[in-house]
């Protein structure tokens, strides 16, 4: 994505904006320095959500997971290592909210689509974390239709549902824009992400894929295996069973498939084969784990 600024002169400048920016564009009868102080009113603001043009490409969105993470610097490696989107995880962890809006902030500023993952399916929490600055929310326990349409109906402006408009945008990164234009923006660009974890899912999975505004629908293997009796258990035929019914549901009604919970990429391939395409693949404690693990063997010799 490009934007072009018009100097008095008319010179031609082009400033390059990562997937996640705020970009802002001006007619050519306003000088850059001019523009630079104008309200949305006099351009046009926008936010883009990364995830949603890869996915719209036809591409596999790569996911990071963080549960230590409290610096926004962390943000910022994500996004250079190439993931496309960043879960925050609310549901395992008790990140403090400044660190929360430390890491979103900088996610939205380097370019990867940083989404919350929150404990449960309540309107208040939901609210809360779109108005932080989330790009979208992951939410667990998705078992029923009624659970789908709820959480749809909480991430979504009024009338059509009950998100707050919060007092500024955070998304935009402080620049003044109305509360049309965000809205208008923000409907676009949020995701609703519904974490299929358990039988009774499965059971629904048609239905659930049915849902307007459900974006992805995001299978949970260590959960649902648990839940079948199977802890552990990821080579079972019941998970690969479930991730075909995921995927097969998801085409027919027009959502996207994802899976996570996988340790081997071995597994993670062939998730991606069968046509998974939001694909969880990479946890920070893992990350840093392996990493070091890694480097410390090499220099022990092998021990």
């Amino acid at each position: 994505m490009r934007v072009v600024i018009t100097a008095p002169e008319r010179r031609m400048a082009a400033v390059a904006v990562p997937p996640g920016l705020v970009y802002q564009s001006y007619s050519s009868s306003q000088g850059a320095e001019e523009a630079v102080g104008q309200s949305s009113e006099r351009g046009r603001t926008l936010v883009k959500n990364g995830m949603k043009v890869r996915l719209a490409e036809g591409g596999v969105a790569l996911v990071v997971t963080t549960q230590l993470a409290r610096d926004g610097d962390v943000a910022r490696i994500l996004g250079v290592a190439g993931y496309d989107v960043m879960v925050i995880d609310r549901e395992h962890n008790q990140i403090p909210e400044d660190a929360v809006n430390a890491l979103v902030m900088a996610a939205l500023e380097c370019g990867i689509t940083p989404l919350i993952r929150l404990p449960d399916s309540a309107h208040g929490p939901i609210g809360q974390a779109l108005s932080a600055g989330a790009l979208g929310v992951v939410i667990p326990r998705v078992e029923s239709v009624e659970i789908a349409r709820a959480i749809v109906h909480a991430a979504t402006f009024p009338p059509a549902g009950r998100r707050p408009v919060p007092p500024v945008f955070p998304h935009f990164r402080r620049r003044p824009i109305s509360q049309g234009d965000a809205t208008a923006a923000l409907t676009a660009e949020t995701s609703v992400v519904g974490i299929i974890e358990t039988r009774r899912a499965m059971e629904a999975i048609d239905e659930i894929a049915a849902v307007p505004g459900l974006d992805v629908l995001f299978l949970g293997a260590s959960d649902l295996m648990a839940d079948l009796g199977r802890p552990g258990r990821k080579d079972d035929p019941a998970l690969w069973e479930s991730a075909a019914a995921v995927v097969a549901a998801c085409r027919r009604h027009g959502k996207t498939p994802g899976i996570g919970g996988l340790p081997d990429d071995s597994q993670l391939q062939r998730a991606q084969a069968m046509g998974m395409r939001y694909l969880s693949a990479g946890h920070d404690a893992a990350l840093l784990q392996s990493a070091a693990s890694t480097r410390v063997r090499l220099l022990r010799g092998g021990e």
